[in-house]
């Protein structure tokens, strides 16, 4: 299809989609609705949302001053945009443009941008292409979660921005990049400006910034970065000019300039370092910091293992002046061939500028040369300085890190540093006297690990509560309880060797344990380690009532039936030793007996705490019950008849077994004899009298006793 009848219907489309939901924006879905990018954008209206499924997209874009939404459905890693086919023309060589204004509410991310080699201007610095991937040129753009990859350009490979008032980049890669300035990003006339969680790294400048030049800005702030491995001729990782400068809890690592500032160059610019590491950086001057004029304030930092090929392994000015102050920060392993490992200055040049260096609970320890080596004297007070300086309270004796091989400069126990500042000025997070360094000794106890909180008893309300101290046994432990972390009330104070505690709170419901080591007075810094338990409402301890015991003599089935004093789980019926589990719900059971044995029965309710009440029990004796036979009936096949004469004759003369000799006592005189099948015989064929009871139907014998047995009277029907 033509791009002008793709793009005509791409319009056409949008139009219809704005039509059904003007409120709320329409979704432009690329490629299965429209087939690039910046068709998209022509179509799209602000608000509108732009979804990328995943691919490559051989274009250059350009928002037109549209807030709109262009999000990739599945991040950069499988999302590219890729400018080097500069289908925007020669001039226009930026993979992507924000130049009209864009504000925040105008969103890019989740793509990876590459190929660019940036858009033509011509002005003062003469004509230079800028932005290779990203270009920026008085808009608010908001940029996150993009990688800026293998971009080229003369000033800002990866990103560009000038003349805008407020910009935030975050979450962003930038890496190998290459050009003439700011290979990462380039920043000029801007206002606030904030770079945050990104890593930039392997960019590579001919002149100024590796990772990024800024120049001329109102306020940049880079906080959680990591910029490693850049290359410039000054300023490796960072190159600020005239600006004013926040550097932020970053890394700066093994960044090179071939000059001055192999972390980072400050030319005549306002800067503040604040908790962060400057490792493995190097330069001709300044392997960590470079200075060109201006003033730096180093606030709990670490420079750590910085190189400088002449003068200024840590810190190094040029003969403008410069403004340095140094508090509690560290400055450890760096190294110059000539003996200045720490902080260097130049001699006076001719005009006799004086330039002033400020250090205050610091640590110099770079033990190969001359720690403060600049030509006006200092002010020193409460630091390590391996050299020695003239100051308040200046140490020379070694800090004792942990482990320094292993980049951890936190302090031994036993450093001279702990607790030797002026309390005056500081107060370590842990309430003590300052230590020296960027890394103070936390005294305080560590937590206790997890705690182990149960009941003592599953119907009662005790609760015990256990925990291991550890190797670094406290002085005491605090507990306190409540039902909220914020209104906990003081339990008990205990030995700091003590690992347990059992108490009853008497109540029930939800209950937060806490136990605190305290050593020194001093407490974790975490806080209090806590545990919660539910303790329920404690349920009534009242056994079976009222067993009832019973059975039926005809069946010899056996009939219990009971009164719940409570609300069990279970209820073990125990038959002579047998157990078998009923449901706690039931109140009555029958169950078979054995004729003529004793059978002892036994209720065991359990509660559904877990509680195992008290037994009840009966015994019933279901006795042996009387023969029932048909008398005349001697084969006990239930009726008579002449095989029952048969049967009589045959027990008679041929000994056959009997199991009811009553049966066959035909006449009931107690003796079998030829009398009784005769009797039968009568009574069958010849009208004779019809046998003594049980007659004609079964029943047990009414008596009088005799001693004939019946031993299978149970057959009767």
């Amino acid at each position: 299809m033509p791009r002008q009848s793709a793009l005509l219907l791409g319009i056409i489309w949008g139009y219809l989609v704005w039509q059904a939901s003007p409120c709320s924006g329409a979704d432009w879905l690329v490629p299965s609705q429209i087939p690039t990018i910046q068709q998209a954008i022509d179509s799209a209206l602000p608000g509108d949302q732009i979804l990328v499924e995943p691919g490559t997209y051989q274009e250059n874009i350009n928002f037109l001053g549209k807030d709109v939404s262009l999000i990739s459905t599945s991040g950069p890693a499988v999302t590219f945009i890729d400018g080097s086919a500069l289908t925007q023309g020669t001039t226009l060589g930026s993979t992507v443009t924000f130049s009209s204004g864009e504000t925040a509410a105008a969103i890019f991310s989740g793509f990876t941008v590459q190929g660019g080699n940036g858009t033509l201007l011509t002005d003062a610095l003469g004509t230079y292409r800028r932005g290779g991937g990203i270009h920026v040129s008085a808009a608010s753009p908001t940029i996150e979660n993009c990688q800026l990859n293998n971009n080229s350009s003369d000033f800002g490979s990866g990103f560009y921005a000038q003349g805008t008032l407020s910009l935030t980049l975050q979450n962003l890669q930038i890496m190998n990049n290459s050009g003439l300035e700011g290979s990462g990003v380039y920043l000029i006339d801007c206002g606030i400006v904030s770079i945050e969680q990104c890593n930039i790294s392997g960019n590579q400048a001919m002149t100024a910034g590796g990772a990024i030049s800024i120049n001329t800005c109102t306020q940049v702030n880079l906080r959680q970065n990591s910029l490693s491995a850049n290359t410039a001729l000054i300023g490796g990782g960072v190159y600020c000019r005239l600006s004013g400068l926040l550097l932020e809890s970053n890394e700066v690592r093994s960044n090179e300039a071939s000059l001055l500032g192999g972390g980072i160059t400050l030319y005549q610019s306002t800067s503040t370092c604040i908790d962060s590491v400057f490792v493995a950086n190097s330069a001709n001057h300044g392997g960590g910091i470079g200075l060109d004029g201006g003033t730096l304030i180093i606030e709990k930092c670490l420079l750590t293992g910085n190189i400088a090929t002449t003068a200024g392994a840590a810190v190094a000015s040029t003969i403008n002046l410069v403004s340095v102050e140094i508090h509690r920060s560290t400055l450890a392993f760096n190294s110059s061939p000539n003996g200045s490992p720490g902080v260097y200055y130049p001699p006076l040049s001719a005009g006799g500028a004086i330039s002033t260096l400020v250090l205050s609970h610091s640590i110099l320890w770079n033990p190969t040369g001359l720690e403060i080596d600049i030509p006006t004297l200092s002010q020193v007070d409460h630091s390590v300085v391996s050299s020695g300086y003239p100051g308040t309270a200046v140490l020379v004796s070694d800090p004792l890190f942990q482990n320094s091989a292993a980049e951890n400069f936190s302090l031994d126990p036993a450093s001279p540093c702990i607790d030797t500042g002026d309390s005056l000025l500081y107060t370590d997070p842990d309430g003590t006297p300052p230590d020296l360094g960027a890394y103070y000794f936390d005294q305080r106890p560590p937590a206790l690990p997890p705690l182990t909180c149960q009941l003592v008893d599953p119907c009662g309300t005790t609760v015990s509560i256990s925990w291991d101290v550890g190797t670094q046994i406290p002085d005491s432990l605090q507990l306190s309880v409540g039902t909220d972390l914020t209104q906990l009330v003081p339990l008990a104070a205990l030995p700091g060797t003590a690992s347990g505690y059992t108490f009853d709170p008497g109540s029930s419901g939800l209950m937060i344990l806490c136990v605190e080591p305290v050593t020194g007075g001093l407490t974790p810094e975490s806080g209090p380690t806590c545990c919660e338990i539910d303790i329920p409402v404690p349920t009534p301890q009242i056994t079976i009532l009222d067993l009832q015991c019973s059975y039926d003599p005809l069946s010899c089935t056996g009939e219990l039936s009971w009164t719940n004093g409570t609300t069990y789980s279970n209820i073990e019926l125990i038959v002579n030793g047998q157990s078998l589990s009923l449901p706690g719900s039931v109140n009555s059971a029958n169950l078979p007996l054995t004729p003529g044995l004793p059978t002892t029965l036994q209720l065991i309710p359990q509660t559904g705490c877990g509680a195992i009440l008290a037994a009840v029990e009966c015994q019933l004796l279901c006795p042996i019950p009387e023969p029932r036979f048909i008398r005349g009936d001697a084969n006990m096949d239930s009726i008579l008849n002449v095989a029952d004469v048969l049967f009589q004759l045959e027990h008679l003369h041929q000994s056959l077994p009997a199991s009811c000799q009553d049966a066959i006592d035909c006449n009931d005189d107690g003796v079998l004899d030829i009398s009784d099948p005769i009797f039968l015989l009568l009574f069958l064929f010849d009208n004779g009298l019809p046998p003594p009871a049980p007659a004609l139907n079964c029943d047990t014998d009414p008596g009088p006793a005799d001693s004939l047995d019946c031993l299978n009277g149970l057959n009767c029907p």
